[in-house]
C-alpha cells in the first residue's frame, strides 16, 4: 500500500463529505505532530454518495464539501 500526503483542505475524494457517507476513507489517517495533514491510499476506491459512483480517492468533482 502506498501512501500519500494531503492538506485537508484539498479538493479530492478522500477529503470529501460526499465520499463513503459518514465512514469516509478506510486508510485516511491524520498524520502525526502535523495536525493540518492527512496520510491516504491514493489506490482506495469508495462510493460517491453524491453521484452514486465507485471513484479512487485522488479524484475530484466540482461539487466537494470539507469533510475535515
Amino acid at each position: 500500500m502506498t501512501t500519500k500526503l494531503t492538506n485537508p483542505r484539498t479538493k479530492i475524494c478522500v477529503m470529501c463529505r460526499h465520499w463513503n457517507g459518514p465512514v469516509g476513507g478506510l486508510h485516511v489517517k491524520p498524520r502525526v505532530n502535523s495536525p493540518n495533514f492527512f496520510n491516504f491510499d491514493p489506490n482506495e476506491r469508495q462510493t460517491c454518495y453524491k453521484y452514486h459512483f465507485v471513484r479512487a480517492a485522488w479524484t475530484s468533482c466540482t461539487n466537494w464539501e470539507q469533510r475535515y
